[in-house]
């Protein structure tokens, strides 16, 4: 689903609200779950405040770079189109894909159970909070992009923004 977005988002897609929204709080509540069933894996829960600045830090650069990188036109058919912020949603697959990946080499099959009582170690812990902080990282990036995208979306349709016709005439 998250590589089909990418590739949408990187070609250009319809948008709606409600897809924009709902994708969004899909993502986070898998990012936050995942990286959050690391503290019943050993992670200290001192870390939990570096993990929430670290989201709120990249959600508030997102929100800034996202105005320059996002565009948005209107199609044929009137529609409003847009595509942008590619790198955001890379950052958020490749620390998710990294961190379930650590979970099942160290865990086994097992891994995605859940189960307390489990305690990383090692490099395995460290791996778990660097890829944790990874995902972390693009699950703010990717609050600050929705969020501008919103936004820019509600500013065009009040007519304060204005939108070229086409994406070739970015």
């Amino acid at each position: 689903m998250a590589v089909r977005r990418v590739y949408r988002i990187y070609r250009g897609t319809r948008f709606s609200l409600g897809r924009t929204v709902v994708f969004a709080l899909v993502y986070v509540l898998l990012g936050v779950a995942v990286s959050g069933a690391s503290f019943y894996e050993g992670v200290p829960v001192y870390l939990a405040p570096l993990y929430a600045l670290v989201a709120a830090v990249s959600a508030a650069a997102s929100y800034r770079f996202a105005d320059r990188r996002i565009t948005f036109w209107r199609g044929p058919d009137g529609s409003l189109y847009f595509k942008g912020g590619v790198v955001i949603y890379l950052v958020y697959l490749v620390g998710l894909v990294g961190r379930l990946t650590i979970d099942y080499a160290v865990i086994g099959p097992s891994a995605f159970s859940f189960a307390p009582g489990l305690t990383l170690t090692g490099a395995a812990l460290d791996g778990t909070i660097a890829t944790d902080l990874l995902l972390i990282l693009g699950v703010g990036l990717l609050i600050g992009r929705n969020i501008r995208t919103v936004r820019r979306y509600r500013r065009i349709e009040r007519g304060e923004d204005k939108i070229p016709d086409s994406p070739s005439q970015l």
